[in-house]
């Protein structure tokens, strides 16, 4: 009976934006009471808050239906009064999930903070998408009015579900790379029935290859498309060179074939020097081109070979070694990141607990834990703070550092970031 109230809150909000003609609205509405399936404390929590939500919609309706009533000379007040009992009824609806009964139902000692702060960091991100991008920035805007608050609440729902699941350091290189291959899969599909005629999945309508060194490349030889970049930016910022092993579309490859070659050894010291001498090459000769009038179509089939040389550098080069080749040697915009990255405030550090076992190399497909990093306590230059080494270390030497932060509440909070990011950008980010 506890989920009766919030049951038909829900019906009536649907009832409400039927009307309104809001057909997203009315699925968000539809979707809410599924969310109790998850069985989570910070679910329990979200979904309070969303019901207040709810009830701020019924004061504004309210608001614009007695201001309505007020120009025409209508009476409103008993109006307002039925309606005011089912704003209180909506926000009552969701305090209803915290009693005894519904706690009983869910795991002991089930954490709240994690979940509930990845929820609301991605709503939040993408509730300023909704509002501020024309043409709509969360994709299922494009298709039904109001539906990317929709697409928004189940994205948020998603975030925290993963920042909740990777509380526990041994899900993180687990569950990384799943999550991590899902966003590229979504991204190429998305791609893909753009290409194929479906315009509404493309950013802008006009196609842009998904090469990562255009982020920057691209905005030099065009003058302008900052889009990307501005993403880019903003990711390495927040949570620092994550991007590399979160967020980037085409990293979620090489790290499949990483995982899918021998134990990692050990790459040339050459490595790091190659990345800045290609991303030197890269970006003047996209100035050049642009600056010469040379056409898109060349333009474009020299970015193509790039990339498939690229895709190739992960078949061979990646399965060989066990490294991500392609990210620590070959992407310019890996060196980008982890440079640009040293501006955040996020560092992976090991403690002196450390006994210099080195479980942690083996771990990492990065090429960033070689004895001597281990040995000075700091990972190498490469690292992109994947964590993935975490569950390795069996004295729980390694750590998230976050400045005034303890390492346990430093890991929670990027990880939570990073969840949150990674939900967000598989609604945003497009070509």
């Amino acid at each position: 009976m506890r989920y009766v109230p919030l049951i038909l809150s829900c019906l009536i909000l649907i009832a409400h934006h039927s009307r309104g003609g809001e057909p997203g609205l009315m699925g968000l509405w539809a979707t809410v009471p599924f969310a109790l399936l998850l069985r989570r404390r910070w679910v329990d929590r979200a979904l309070q808050l969303v019901m207040l939500a709810g009830a701020c919609e019924w004061i504004l309706t309210i608001r614009a239906l007695v201001e309505v009533r007020q120009a025409v000379g209508m009476p409103y007040v008993r109006m307002a009064v039925i309606l005011g009992v089912v704003t209180l009824l909506t926000a009552a609806s969701g305090l209803l999930l915290d009693t005894a009964g519904r706690r009983k139902r869910l795991p002991n000692g089930d954490p709240i903070g994690s979940g509930l702060g990845a929820f609301l960091f991605a709503a939040v991100l993408l509730t300023f998408v909704q509002i501020n991008m024309d043409p709509a920035g969360i994709l299922a805007e494009r298709f039904l009015s109001t539906a990317g608050w929709w697409e928004a609440f189940v994205l948020a729902l998603y975030a925290g579900w993963l920042a909740d699941r990777l509380q526990d350091q041994r899900q993180i290189r687990k569950l990384r790379p799943k999550v991590w291959l899902v966003f590229s899969v979504i991204f190429f599909t998305q791609l893909a029935l753009g290409v194929a005629g479906l315009e509404k999945l493309l950013m802008t309508g006009k196609l842009h290859l998904p090469v990562p060194a255009l982020i920057a490349a691209g905005p030099l030889f065009r003058g302008g498309g900052l889009f990307m970049a501005i993403l880019f930016s903003a990711s390495v910022l927040l949570v620092g060179p994550a991007w590399c092993s979160w967020l980037c579309y085409i990293g979620a490859w090489d790290n499949q074939a990483a995982l899918a070659g021998k134990k990692p050894g050990r790459l040339p010291r050459w490595r790091s020097r190659m990345r800045v001498v290609i991303l030197v090459v890269v970006m003047t000769t996209a100035l050049a081109l642009g600056r010469l009038g040379v056409g898109a179509a060349a333009a474009g089939w020299l970015a193509a070979g790039f990339g498939l040389f690229g895709v190739g550098m992960m078949v061979v080069w990646s399965r060989r070694t066990g490294h991500m080749t392609h990210c620590t040697a070959y992407c310019p915009m890996g060196w980008v990141a982890t440079r640009l990255g040293r501006l955040s405030p996020w560092r992976l550090r090991i403690s002196d607990a450390c006994t210099d076992c080195g479980a942690c190399t083996p771990a990492c497909r990065y090429d960033a834990l070689y004895p001597e990093d281990v040995l000075k306590r700091v990972p190498g230059e490469a690292c992109t703070l994947c964590g993935d080494c975490l569950s390795n270390c069996p004295t729980g030497s390694l750590e998230y550092r976050l400045p005034g932060v303890t390492s346990t509440n430093a890991r929670t909070i990027f990880l939570v970031m990073v969840a949150a990011m990674h939900a967000v950008w598989i609604g945003v980010a497009r070509l």
